[in-house]
């Protein structure tokens, strides 16, 4: 069997090997019959050397939508040399809904590794683990998975899948609707803007949550779903749009007015950007509170300065800093509304370098831990910014 040639993306991951990520769609409708064959006839005992693990439940994101993860795990061998190319096909079904057909193809990359003697390790000691997902609205649904090879061998695991309600969970204004099904790298803004409300600067700190000198997918996925979400339910008549580093005090992206092209360029930018070399003078006592005041009298300075702006990042960039007294006073913030959209901030931490200035400068920080917080912030951050400036 010839496997589908699908454009969905899979992250292969592994301590020893790496597989080629593409991108994601759904089951062309030309393959649909032989893609449910597959599906319906797979035997239910495993001919492939892996095993397939569903995550709990599924889970609200920052873009309102319920999701789902898998892991593939998949021991290389005979049955899996290096260099077999696997399809994922996946079948999910809302209840009283119709099937929806998804595939994750990735290739096993064909190279050998060495081990701690210096030794070439056979293919028997390799272990590939694959992750994907999907994204759904409200509902229950079931989800069935083939995972299968250029031979026709295949693993099938099927599960049923409730959401899990958190804290506000049913108050979010969901993304999707019951029953739809999307891709889980499905995070594209059209730039679609109001035709009244306020004109938005975003300062995006892209700060790593642990700390971290790179900026991990899940880092990157929870900066750019937040900002997506926080374009779309804010109106605004214009966005500008800057992304920082503070730690190494620099700005990597700048684009006013931000549009479309601009959201698809700065989320390809931070796959690429190295955060693990700092300069000298980042190092300096203070240089950091400096450098976000500048940032932010800069904005002021322009010809045309937002009405309100939003710092959006991850919570702890200099939380064990204390920001100077004289940082703020330097800032003539005027009539400019400022707000901190802090994601995940610990119950009990102390305030990061970005909160102590918005909150000198008498502006709003709004803690969010969860999607509800999220959706309570926007909703607060739009009653604010609708009254006239004071």
């Amino acid at each position: 069997m010839k496997p589908l040639q699908s454009t969905i993306q899979l992250l292969v991951l592994g301590s020893l090997l790496a597989g080629a990520a593409l991108a994601q769609d759904f089951v062309k409708e030309v393959d649909l019959p032989r893609v449910n064959e597959i599906l319906d006839n797979s035997p239910h005992k495993s001919q492939l050397p892996c095993f397939i693990v569903f995550s709990e439940d599924l889970r609200l994101d920052l873009l309102f939508r319920y999701t789902n993860e898998f892991a593939i795990r998949c021991r290389l061998g005979e049955i899996i040399p290096p260099g077999t190319e696997l399809v994922a096909l996946l079948r999910i079904t809302a209840r009283g809904g119709k099937p929806v057909f998804m595939a994750e193809h990735f290739h096993v990359p064909p190279a050998q590794q060495r081990d701690s003697t210096g030794m070439l390790a056979g293919p028997s000691q390799l272990e590939i683990t694959a992750s994907g997902g999907f994204a759904v609205g409200p509902g229950e649904y079931s989800v069935e998975i083939v995972l299968t090879d250029e031979q026709g061998n295949t693993c099938r695991k099927q599960k049923n899948l409730k959401p899990f309600y958190g804290r506000g969970d049913r108050k979010v204004p969901f993304s999707l609707q019951p029953g739809v099904v999307s891709p889980l790298m499905d995070t594209k803004w059209n730039g679609a803007l109001a035709r009244n409300g306020p004109r938005l600067t975003v300062f995006l700190d892209v700060y790593g949550q642990n700390g971290s000198a790179d900026l991990h997918g899940f880092d990157r996925a929870a900066l750019m779903q937040s900002l997506f979400t926080l374009l779309t339910q804010l109106p605004c008549r214009s966005v500008k749009l800057i992304a920082f580093d503070l730690e190494g005090q620099r700005a990597i992206f700048s684009q006013e007015p931000f549009d479309a092209r601009g959201f698809v360029a700065l989320g390809r930018l931070l796959k690429k950007v190295d955060f693990s070399t700092i300069s000298y003078r980042a190092l300096q006592h203070g240089a950091w509170s400096k450098f976000l005041a500048d940032q932010v009298q800069s904005e002021l300075a322009s010809n045309q300065p937002g009405d309100d702006i939003v710092f959006l990042g991850s919570w702890g960039s200099h939380a064990r800093e204390k920001l100077p007294q004289e940082t703020a006073r330097k800032i003539e913030i005027g009539n400019t509304r400022v707000f901190y959209f802090e994601l995940f901030p610990p119950e009990s931490g102390a305030p990061d370098g970005i909160e102590q200035l918005t909150k000198e400068l008498h502006g709003k920080v709004l803690a969010i831990r969860s999607p509800d917080d999220l959706a309570e912030a926007i909703k607060k951050t739009a009653a604010l910014t609708s009254e006239p400036a004071n």
